[in-house]
């Protein structure tokens, strides 16, 4: 009796892992068939790449100026705007590997630079340095950075960015005295622009 008994129980147990293991659902199906025929649309003009690239050369440029806005982490903090050489640089950066991995006695690492020959991933706190060579960072602050100097007034909760002539024409001979090796020139230049907003 035991040997009839065993047969409809292995049935039984096929039919339900068949029942686990079938097609997926209609809809499922069709929805994956539909993204194999739809006609997607290729970028043709590489926007995505020639915004890469403007954004390394902007980098890799020891003339550029940034100005970076932020403020702390506290209520009614006031705005504050610093200028900075060339771009900031991730915390997190590094010339050399992080890790090691070991295989047949030899190490190596798994990590690939990147294009700017550096290891580690952007992001953590950035850091930077004025005209002058000062240091600074912002770590865990927010910050806006652009090319173009501009001034940000606050009022209440409302804030106004605006660009500035004055402002910019300053930039622009910072960036020469730069492009000179003269950082002490460049520096007050933009302090005494910077000075005269404040007045």
């Amino acid at each position: 009796m035991m040997r009839f008994r065993v047969v409809p129980t292995l049935l039984i147990a096929s039919v339900m892992l068949g029942g686990c293991v079938g097609e997926p659902p209609s809809a499922q199906k069709k929805a994956v068939e539909r993204s194999y025929t739809r006609d997607n649309y290729v970028p043709r003009n590489d926007v995505e790449g020639k915004n890469y690239n403007k954004r390394q050369q902007r980098a890799d440029d020891p003339t550029a100026i940034i100005w970076c806005t932020t403020a702390f982490p506290i209520p009614s903090s006031p705005i504050f705007t610093v200028p900075v050489v060339g771009k900031l640089t991730s915390g997190n950066k590094r010339p050399y590997p992080t890790s090691q991995h070991v295989a047949n006695v030899n190490y190596y690492s798994p990590e690939l630079p990147g294009n700017d020959a550096m290891y580690g991933s952007s992001g953590e706190y950035r850091y930077g340095f004025t005209p002058a060579d000062v240091y600074v960072d912002y770590y865990g602050m927010p910050t806006f950075c652009t090319d173009e100097p501009t001034v940000w007034q606050r009022e209440s909760t409302v804030i106004v960015m605006e660009r500035d002539p004055a402002l910019l024409e300053a930039h622009k001979r910072a960036r020469e005295a730069l492009a000179k090796n003269d950082p002490a020139v460049a520096d007050k230049i933009l302090s005494d622009a910077i000075g005269k907003l404040r007045k």
